[in-house]
């Protein structure tokens, strides 16, 4: 980790939909802090609530219990002037870059809509600085002019991301930011996201399901299966010790470029079904795709507990072979 100043602390946060079958749990119970000028990034299967937790942490939903402390203080229930305030801090770069950018509304007016909002200087200070971005993500002037629609994928996320950076933020959630790029284009925005870090000292959540792509950009990686952390230590820890049955089973799927290699990976294949996120049973929710789950792991839920300085992990079997206090 670059420095030990915690920027955001998470404690127990939840947050549930009403649905017609029942509550269902998109984030449960999840605690962990985000590092300034780090980037922890956050994977699991889809649908496991990486997606509600960032939109959580910039504010887009209101969790139904817990707490997000940005710099100390609680974010959950702001007055209305602390929370543009705390908008320009904490940005977010969407999944699709088209369904995020206005169609009607030209590159120029989406990158300039936030300095706007915040009254970030005059119309020429503004139009300087929308060029100043511009350029800073790799696209030219005159692009300022045209419409989405004209443009690439990889242009439409340039686009998003130099929207991000309008307002000066310090703080950055990547929601899937390159899942809908060609393969061809991820490697350019990855090394732009890294980049602009190093130049501007951002902080990022980095959202994804290419397991490779976050062990490259990532400072720690978090773990996530049905709306719970199960795993947080440093990429090359978690990549070569995985010890949450989960996470060693999605690190034993990750392709190896060497053929030799590859051909001599065994792949872990989780038996059962997926529990339904929707009035979930007590105990581990792993409990029915794990080979070690015991009765205690039906029952229990077991808490994300430090292993070492910079390794936590939810499970019962672990603890119990590690002697946790």
């Amino acid at each position: 980790m670059k420095n030990e100043e915690v920027l955001f602390d998470i404690q127990h946060l939840n947050k549930s939909f009403k649905v017609d079958n029942g509550e269902l749990k998109a984030v449960d119970d999840v605690t962990f802090q985000i590092i300034k000028g780090e980037t922890f990034g956050l994977v699991g299967e889809s649908g496991c609530g990486k997606s509600t937790l960032g939109r959580l942490l910039v504010r887009l939903y209101k969790p139904n219990g817990g707490d997000i402390f940005y710099k100390g203080e609680s974010v959950v229930d702001l007055n209305r002037k602390k929370a543009k305030a705390y908008t320009k801090q904490v940005q977010m770069i969407f999944q699709q870059p088209y369904a995020s950018l206005n169609p009607r509304m030209t590159i120029g007016e989406i990158i300039k809509e936030g300095m706007k909002i915040h009254h970030l200087g005059s119309a020429k200070e503004m139009d300087d600085r929308m060029y100043e971005l511009l350029d800073m993500v790799g696209l030219n002037p005159e692009h300022a002019r045209r419409f989405p629609y004209e443009f690439s994928g990889g242009q439409r996320q340039r686009t998003g991301i130099a929207r991000a950076l309008a307002v000066n933020p310090e703080f950055i959630v990547c929601d899937e930011p390159i899942s809908a790029l060609d393969v061809s284009i991820q490697a350019q925005i990855i090394n732009l996201l890294k980049r602009l870090q190093t130049e501007l000292n951002l902080t990022y959540l980095f959202i994804a399901h290419d397991l490779s792509m976050v062990r490259y950009i990532s400072d720690r990686v978090g773990v996530m299966y049905l709306g719970s952390l199960v795993e947080v230590a440093e990429p090359e820890e978690l990549y070569l010790n995985p010890l949450h049955p989960y996470t060693q089973a999605l690190i034993s799927a990750v392709p190896k470029p060497d053929p030799v290699e590859e051909n001599e990976r065994s792949q872990i294949v989780l038996e059962g079904d997926v529990p339904s996120p929707i009035n979930t049973p007590k105990g581990c929710k792993f409990a029915g795709r794990c080979k070690y789950a015991t009765d205690r792991c039906r029952q229990e839920s077991p808490s994300l507990r430090k292993i070492s300085d910079n390794h936590m992990i939810a499970c019962h079997r672990v603890e119990e072979l590690n002697h946790f206090e």
